[in-house]
């Protein structure tokens, strides 16, 4: 049986970095978001659940960084799980994670696991940069070894 490019986990994931996150069309996510879906990240105290918290995760972050841009480094899958080591880049320009804008430009490396059901994401799991992301916003110093 022939697979359809277009829903391959890897094509999914590439799919929700472009619309979602570069070009910020949320509309997208009630087309490639399941209803399950539960979203893990380090500097979240909670995981985000459904596609309605997911979309507020994103305005908020792109609310705050309205330039933010994500670039695909590298993209593994095994046809269930998507690996993908990415660069985000962008400027704060509002308040984000309690830290009040500063103006800062970010550049932060990070790693995303995907996991894609019938063409849908249905969990991610992000580890980010968090220490490099809070040190280019100003909250913490770099500390000599």
């Amino acid at each position: 049986m022939a697979v359809d490019a277009s829903t391959a986990p890897s094509a999914v994931v590439r799919r929700e970095i472009e619309t979602v996150w570069n070009d910020d069309n949320l509309d997208m996510i009630d087309e490639l978001v399941a209803d399950e879906f539960t979203y893990h990240n380090p500097m979240i105290d909670e995981p985000i659940r459904g596609p309605a918290d997911y979309r507020t995760l994103v305005e908020n972050f792109r609310g705050a960084v309205p330039d933010y841009e994500m670039t695909v480094e590298e993209m593994i899958s095994d046809g269930k799980i998507v690996a993908t080591r990415f660069r985000a880049t962008g400027t704060q320009e509002r308040p984000l994670l309690d830290i009040e804008p500063t103006g800062a430009e970010i550049d932060i490396t990070g790693m995303m696991f995907d996991r894609i059901e019938d063409g849908k994401l249905v969990e991610r799991r992000v580890n980010d940069d968090a220490f490099g992301l809070l040190r280019q916003l100003g909250v913490v110093e770099r500390q000599p070894f």
